[in-house]
């Protein structure tokens, strides 16, 4: 993936344009091949000049000139990956090719790959025959290398789906009531309580921000809105807000963040949720490859008119990540978490519960644009008291799992169709409920 800073960069390619010169009119390119693909650069038709090469490279590879040629033509027409490969052939040969060097440093850049271009833009610039100006060219790529204190970035996304239980209700009609002399209460639910199928609209956004007060601490922030929007069932329309703020410390392969959370969770445009909290985590990289985490989240859970449902909230978990990078780029990882919700009012104490839970995911590249991502979790609730309208403790088994694909179409801009699933299995039926969700969004990453 090309490095952000790249852009500022394209007004200095060809990148070392004295030693290129020199580099071009020597003896060395006195085939008509060669001085055909130099015509070609000089015009800067790199493409041009990459197609009349390629046929050649079976026969040719291990020349010094025509590799070097195929390089700085692969580069400028947008393969750096390739350049690399001729250009690693010209200094397995000739290891003081400084142009070269320089050459396959501009490909790393473009690569990302930050620290093998940092390495050989340093060797090229330690050269005292480096001419001035191809000097202050390479001083640009190292400043443009170097790490931002500040990082901003942020997000615009909208989506239109399908929506099979808008209000996550039960499809039952009646439920059974249990009454103190041993008979049955038949009761018929009211609309709002059954399940709704709707079509949905939803627009959001947000922006992380992490700024480096020193090499090992950071400040770190994030903010997010959300905003759902249904066709008719729109006494369940939804709004989300989000903030973070917190630090984090780097030591070596270990990583600790601490963070304070706020969230405000609006249904049918009044506040049906506020939550207020902290998150505490510890990061280790194992290697480039593997990551391990631990983390511990506190929310106070407030709900306005309704202050008999207010809750502390208390989770612990870990979480495995590891890589493949030579399938597809895949990631896979999974997560155990459990906790306890307490019922802030001593007296009902059934509107609380102890969470378990455990999710599975990853994802993997099915072309350089289009990335499939699944994911599932499963999560077993066992309320603290007994339901006074049931009689009994209420247990629940949650299943939820999705699957997507991200298509990049532009620079900055991806369309995501996907699919989840969630059901709610539990003891008593007024709880239980199926949802599929069908969405496609539209995302503008800045």
């Amino acid at each position: 993936m090309p490095l952000p800073c790249s852009r500022r960069l394209r007004l200095v390619r060809p990148i070392l344009a004295g030693l290129l010169a020199a580099a071009m009119t020597g003896p060395a390119w006195s085939d008509q091949l060669l001085d055909d693909a130099r015509r070609l650069l000089g015009a800067k038709d790199a493409k041009g000049a990459l197609e009349l090469l390629s046929p050649h490279e079976s026969k040719r590879a291990g020349e010094v000139d025509f590799d070097y040629l195929l390089g700085v033509a692969a580069i400028d027409a947008g393969d750096p990956q390739r350049a690399v490969f001729a250009l690693e052939r010209v200094l397995a040969m000739q290891p003081d090719f400084h142009v070269a060097r320089a050459e396959i440093a501009r490909a790393y850049f473009a690569l990302g790959e930050r620290g093998n271009a940092q390495r050989e833009f340093r060797t090229v610039r330690e050269q005292t025959s480096v001419p001035a100006e191809a000097r202050t060219t390479i001083d640009k790529y190292l400043s443009a290398l170097e790490p931002a204190r500040t990082r901003l970035a942020g997000y615009l996304e909208a989506s239109i789906g399908y929506d099979t239980n808008v209000n996550s209700a039960t499809s039952l009609t009646q439920v059974a009531i249990p009454l103190a002399s041993g008979a049955v209460l038949d009761v018929t639910l009211n609309s709002s309580s059954v399940r709704r199928k709707d079509k949905y609209f939803a627009v959001g956004g947000g922006v992380t921000l992490s700024h480096e007060l020193t090499q090992a601490w950071s400040v770190i922030g994030a903010a997010s809105g959300s905003q759902r929007t249904n066709r008719r069932a729109d006494q369940f329309d939804t709004s989300t807000i989000d903030a973070s703020l917190g630090t984090r410390y780097v030591l070596g392969q270990h990583a600790f963040s601490l963070a304070g959370q706020s969230q405000t969770f609006r249904l049918d445009d009044d506040r049906f949720r506020d939550s207020v909290g902290a998150l505490a985590q510890w990061q280790i990289n194992l290697s480039e490859i593997n990551q391990v985490t631990a983390f511990a989240q506190q929310a106070r859970l407030s709900y306005p008119g309704q202050p008999v449902r207010d809750a502390d909230r208390h989770i612990f978990g870990a979480a495995y990540a590891h890589a493949f990078p030579a399938l597809r780029n895949m990631v896979l990882f999974g997560s155990v978490y459990g906790g306890n919700e307490i019922a802030r009012e001593g007296r009902f104490p059934h509107l609380g519960h102890k969470p378990l839970g455990l999710r599975l995911g990853g994802q993997f590249a099915l072309l350089p644009s289009t990335t499939l991502f699944f994911g599932g979790s499963h999560e077993q609730r066992r309320y603290n008291g007994a339901d006074p309208l049931f009689g009994t403790e209420r247990r629940d088994n949650q299943t939820d799992w999705r699957l997507g694909v991200t298509y990049t179409i532009a620079p900055g801009w991806s369309v995501t169709p996907q699919l989840t699933h969630t059901e709610n299995r539990s003891n008593i039926g007024l709880n239980a409920y199926k949802r599929t969700v069908g969405s496609v969004a539209v995302r503008r990453d800045f």
